[in-house]
């Protein structure tokens, strides 16, 4: 699990459930690198009865404008974003990647539904919709002679395998074009036992060096053992792949050994002692958090602390919970050359 501005939300590697809200992720890369396509134009989910293909869902007439593209009605929940006058009323579509045009994280509460219909823009090329059990949304024809209604709620409330088709147009006057994704609805994220869990937690920082003046995705691997013994093996390893995890966070630290200087000083964090922030923190199915670190914008969290030069050693630290309990890693040393 991960927080998506402050609320819980399961990404789709980590087995998500219709009762917690799913986040579904989009990378767009151009040419190797996250960038923008002209437009997203929306998100459908539909149940994946076709082994990860789209193809009961698209028209498949040759020759046709929409060929290939999203033609079903039969969808459980789709994702747009809306274009909204001066007032802020919703008067239309807008599938443009504009920061305008786009829902930001900030944007999300988890409380309001109508925020979960929205596709987010995290940073360039990365885009995210949340499936929440109690979304909303309006269909193509909405705000037109009948106004913003009819309105449909979010059927992708069951168990079983989805597909999330997001069509988008990746330059201005090309044609669109979708991809298929698959993801499960389960209740591996629920599970019930005799006796409080007991976990072993161990971390490891996959990198050692880093190259300044690169932007790195720093890892550190989890490994997780479930100790109480009267747990069934299989349900033990269920858990044991990293789905137990919530709420990571990372502190990066630099270390000085001249006088002159402050000895350590901190990067990130949110004002908290030990300078932990959840901010760009990622997780993955098997447990591995993730921070992209640009050495390029190396600096001292606090403004009145002397860096003392972006070459040299720091530190890196995780936290998270797991079975009600606050892990904080041990403090892997990172070089910076």
């Amino acid at each position: 699990m991960t927080k998506f501005n402050g609320v819980t939300v399961i990404q789709r590697g980590n087995r998500p459930s219709p009762i917690i809200p799913a986040k579904l992720d989009f990378y767009n890369y151009i040419a190797g690198a996250l960038s923008n396509p002209f437009q997203v134009c929306s998100v459908h989910v539909f149940p994946n009865t076709a082994f990860g293909t789209a193809s009961p869902f698209v028209n498949q007439t040759p020759g046709d404008a929409n060929y290939g593209l999203v033609s079903s009605t039969t969808t459980k929940m789709v994702f747009h974003n809306y274009k909204r006058d001066d007032l802020g009323n919703r008067i239309g579509f807008d599938a443009a990647t504009t920061d305008e045009a786009m829902a930001s994280e900030s944007d999300y509460t988890g409380d309001l539904r109508y925020s979960a219909s929205s596709i987010f823009k995290e940073e360039a090329g990365h885009f995210s919709v949340i499936l929440q059990p109690s979304g909303v949304y309006f269909p193509v024809s909405a705000g037109g002679v009948n106004g913003w209604s009819p309105r449909y709620n979010n059927s992708a409330s069951g168990t079983g395998g989805y597909i999330d088709i997001w069509t988008v147009v990746h330059t201005e006057g090309s044609k669109a074009q979708i991809y298929v994704n698959t993801f499960n609805m389960d209740t591996a994220n629920t599970f019930a036992v005799t006796e409080p869990l007991e976990v072993t937690t161990t971390n490891k920082l996959v990198q050692r060096y880093v190259q300044l003046g690169s932007k790195k995705r720093l890892q550190i691997q989890t490994d997780i053992v479930v100790d109480n013994e009267p747990i069934k093996q299989d349900l033990r390893n269920l858990m044991e792949t990293g789905s137990l995890l919530t709420n990571p966070e990372i502190s990066i630290t630099k270390l000085n050994e001249s006088p002159i200087f402050d000895a350590r000083v901190q990067l990130t964090g949110t004002g908290t002692a030990g300078g932990f922030t959840s901010d760009g923190v990622a997780i993955d199915s098997q447990g591995t958090i993730s921070y992209v670190w640009d050495t390029n914008s190396i600096a001292p969290f606090y403004n009145d602390e002397e860096l003392g030069g972006t070459m040299g050693v720091y530190e890196v630290a995780v936290r998270y919970n797991v079975a009600g309990e606050t892990i904080v890693s041990p403090r892997f040393k990172l070089i910076a050359r």
